[in-house]
């Protein structure tokens, strides 16, 4: 088995004493990540602003560890606040369209999250090729 890991790249969030990612046999497990800017401090701003930019990461971190976001098979999504699950879906619908397509979801509220944070998400992805 080869364990390959994502530290670092260019427009990756920085400063973890974590990798990344890990990959393992064509699985790759995506760090939790909020809405952190390249210097991987916490960007704060509305819900909707914050889930994108954590997508965002969660997206560069996979294109850094060899995959693409159709390859990401499911995505856990923690919230500061359960009343932002609505918003969470409303954006959720207009990224993923068709829901066919979309990755599989768990959603939960956490006691408190890094930094105060609305939100944190982590995903696995599998290569598909």
């Amino acid at each position: 088995m080869s364990i390959t890991r994502t530290l670092d790249g260019p427009d990756l969030p920085a400063g973890f004493p974590f990798s990344l990612a890990t990959t393992a046999n064509g699985t790759c497990f995506i760090s939790g990540m909020p809405a952190l800017g390249d210097d991987g401090k916490y960007q704060p701003g509305t819900f909707a602003e914050e889930v994108a930019l954590a997508w965002s990461n969660i997206t560069r971190i996979a294109t850094a560890s060899g995959l693409t976001q159709t390859e990401i098979a499911y995505v856990q999504c923690v919230l500061a606040d359960i009343d932002d699950y609505s918003a969470l879906n409303d954006w959720w619908r207009r990224q993923f369209p068709d829901a066919a397509a979309a990755p599989a979801r768990f959603t939960f509220q956490a006691g408190a999250l890094p930094f105060g944070c609305k939100i944190e998400i982590q995903a696995v992805a599998v290569h598909a090729r």
